[in-house]
C-alpha cells in the first residue's frame, strides 16, 4: 500500500518533471512545434473524454478551461477577431483567469457534467467569455481596469513580464491545494496541485515558442493519468479504511501457488458498539483498525472483506511462522485506544452513556487456516479460516484459532 501511495503521489510530479526536460532539453523545429501543438488539443479531448467517461466533473471543465486558455492566446484566435484591443488585452486577462477557474472548479463537488448542473459550470465559463468579448469589442478601460491595473504595463500592449495579478491568484492557488494535500491527500488533489504550476509555467513563458502547448499539455496528461487512478482507488481500494478492497483480494487469491495462510479478522462486539457510541464513531474505529492491519508483518497484506471483518493473505508461508504477526497484530489492537469525543447515538437504562474524551478500546478475534491436502484451494482455506475464527468466538473473542 506505501509503494501504490508514493506512486500515486510522485507521477503527477515525474510528468511536470518530464514536461520541463522535454522543453528545455529537446530542440524544436517548426515541423515539430506544429505537431506538438496539434497533439496538445487531442491531449485535452482524452482527457475531457476519460473525465466524462468516470464522471469527474472537476477535471473536464478544468480541462476545457485550459483548452479554450491555450486557443485564445494563439495567433489564430488573434487572426479570427482581428481586433487591435485583443492582442493587448488577452493575456493579462487569461492570467488572471485560469488559476482563478481552477481553483473555482476544484473546490466545486461532482455533480455531472451534461445535466443542470453541469449547465450552471458551463455557465460560469460562458459568462466570462461574453465579459471577455464586451471589454475587448467596447476597448471599455471600466471593464479592463481591473486587469490592467495589476498588470506591470500601463500601456495597451502586451506585457512582457507575468502580470502581477496572475502571481498572485495563482499563489493563493497553491497555496490552497498544498494545504488540502496536507489535510486529505487525494490523487486529484496531487494532480491539481501539479497542474496548478504546469499552467502557471506556461503562461509565464508564453513569449518563448512553444511554452503553452508543452507545459499545458502537461496537464492534460496529469489529468489523464490522475482519473486512471482515480478509478483504480474506486475499484480496489476500500474507501473508508484505505485498504485493498474484495476485488483486490479476489484477484490476488487468484495469484496464490504452492504454501500460503489466510487470516479471516473480526471486531468484536462490533455491532454493539456501533448502537451505543453511533455509526461515526464505528467508522473511526474500522479505520483505527484497518491502520493497524496495515502494517501487519511477515510478508502478509491486509484486505477489507466487509463490515467489520478483514481478510490477511501470507504468499509463501506457512501457518507457523504467520500465527507469530497475528497475535501481534491482535495486541497491538488491544492496546490502541480510541478516544471517544462525541455523544451516545443509543443509550440504555442500565447503561450510563460514556463521557466525552473516554478512551475506548475494541479487540479482534482471527480465525487462520493454511494450504493443506484437505483444503488444497483459497475458497476451502477461506471456509476453514472463518471456522476458526467463529471458534475464537465461541472460546471468548480477543484470541487468535487456527
Amino acid at each position: 500500500m506505501s509503494t501504490i501511495t508514493s506512486m500515486l503521489t510522485t507521477v503527477p510530479v515525474g510528468l511536470l518533471l518530464g514536461a520541463c526536460i522535454l522543453y528545455w532539453g529537446v530542440p524544436f523545429d517548426s515541423s515539430l512545434a506544429n505537431t506538438v501543438y496539434q497533439i496538445s488539443y487531442v491531449i485535452y479531448g482524452i482527457a475531457m473524454l476519460l473525465s466524462w467517461w468516470f464522471n469527474r466533473s472537476r477535471v473536464f471543465f478544468t480541462v476545457f478551461v485550459i483548452a479554450l486558455v491555450q486557443f485564445a492566446l494563439s495567433d489564430r484566435a488573434t487572426e479570427m477577431i482581428a481586433i487591435p484591443a485583443y492582442t493587448a488585452a488577452i493575456y493579462p486577462i487569461v492570467c488572471l483567469l485560469l488559476p482563478i477557474n481552477i481553483c473555482i472548479f476544484f473546490l466545486l463537488k461532482e455533480r455531472g457534467i451534461f445535466n443542470g448542473w453541469g449547465l450552471g459550470r458551463f455557465g460560469i465559463i460562458l459568462s466570462q467569455i461574453i465579459y471577455i468579448a464586451v471589454a475587448v469589442v467596447a476597448n471599455d478601460k471600466t471593464l479592463l481596469d481591473l486587469f490592467y491595473k495589476a498588470a506591470p504595463v500601463d500601456s495597451m500592449t502586451l506585457p512582457a513580464a507575468f502580470p502581477q495579478s496572475s502571481a498572485l491568484a495563482y499563489g493563493f492557488t497553491l497555496l490552497l491545494f498544498i494545504f488540502n494535500q496536507v489535510k486529505n491527500k487525494t490523487q486529484l488533489g496531487n494532480a491539481f496541485l501539479a497542474v496548478a504550476a504546469a499552467t502557471m509555467l506556461g503562461l509565464y513563458l508564453k513569449s518563448e515558442a512553444l511554452a503553452l502547448p508543452v507545459f499545458f499539455s502537461a496537464a492534460g496528461v496529469v489529468f489523464i493519468a490522475a482519473v486512471i487512478q482515480d478509478s483504480y482507488s474506486m475499484a480496489y481500494l476500500d474507501e473508508l479504511t484505505g485498504l485493498p478492497a474484495r476485488r483486490a483480494l479476489k484477484e490476488d487469491l487468484l495469484k496464490l501457488s504452492g504454501e500460503y495462510t489466510i487470516a479471516m479478522v473480526d471486531i468484536d462486539f462490533f455491532k454493539k458498539f456501533n448502537d451505543a457510541y453511533g455509526h461515526d464513531t464505528g467508522d473511526d474505529v474500522l479505520r483505527l483498525v484497518a491502520s493497524v492491519l496495515k502494517g501487519v508483518e511477515g510478508g502478509g497484506k491486509a484486505f477489507r472483506y466487509g463490515g467489520e471483518e478483514f481478510t490477511i493473505l501470507f504468499p509463501r508461508t506457512r501457518l507457523a511462522d504467520a500465527l507469530p504477526h497475528l497475535e501481534k497484530l491482535r495486541a497491538e489492537v488491544e492496546k490502541c485506544p480510541y478516544q471517544y469525543r462525541g455523544k451516545t447515538e443509543k443509550t440504555s437504562k442500565k447503561k450510563t452513556p460514556a463521557k466525552s474524551g473516554k478512551p475506548l478500546f475494541v479487540t479482534i478475534s482471527i480465525g487462520v487456516a493454511e494450504k493443506s491436502e484437505k483444503h488444497t484451494n483459497t475458497s476451502e482455506v477461506i471456509k476453514s479460516a472463518d471456522n476458526a475464527l467463529y471458534r475464537a468466538k465461541k472460546k471468548g473473542r480477543n484470541c487468535v484459532c487456527k
